[in-house]
């Protein structure tokens, strides 16, 4: 259990420093949101493989040798992994809107709309996009929302790594 709290808190932990960093190397201009994206995404994927992949569910094994850690196990330990840290940086995310950049949503919402403009598609596409853009922008003004969303999306990173993990770092039974 031990090992699952732990390196569930040091993933959030790893994302949120990041994702910081990147705000304050980066800033919040709309020029730098497909950078953003980009770093942000590899980050999560990155930071998953090496936290729940390869330290935790490894750690874990280690302190239960000599037996054996079948698929559910490893499963389970990742995933308690995943949790805690999807937990984590929803709260960051939840205070980065709420506290440090409380123009983000503005701002990501007029990238959008350039990125959707700018894209070369039929105007009949691109105004069903702009209005699917509209539809989503009241969503995305709710802050829980927001970090709902982003608890959503690292749980589902997590999950396919936990999967991934339980299989590559189960023991087999002799």
């Amino acid at each position: 259990m031990y090992s699952i709290i732990r390196f569930g808190l040091l993933y959030g932990l790893a994302l949120v420093i990041a994702f910081f960093a990147s705000h304050l190397a980066l800033g919040t201009k709309l020029d730098t949101f497909t950078i953003g994206e980009t770093f942000g995404y590899s980050l999560m994927i990155i930071s998953a493989l090496a936290m729940v992949m390869i330290m935790g569910i490894k750690d874990y094994k280690q302190k239960r040798a000599p037996a054996p850690l079948g698929f559910m196990a490893a499963l389970a330990v990742s995933l308690g992994i995943s949790l805690i840290a999807a937990h984590v940086f929803a709260l960051y995310s939840w205070l980065y809107v709420k506290f440090i950049n409380p123009t983000f949503t503005t701002t990501y919402l007029q990238y959008s709309e350039q990125k959707i403009i700018s894209s070369g598609l039929e105007p009949i596409v691109v105004e069903q996009q702009l209005a699917q853009l509209t539809y989503y922008a009241d969503l995305m003004s709710n802050n829980f929302t927001q970090s709902m969303l982003v608890f959503t999306t690292m749980f589902i990173i997590g999950l396919l790594f936990s999967l991934i993990s339980a299989l590559a770092l189960r023991t087999p039974r002799k």
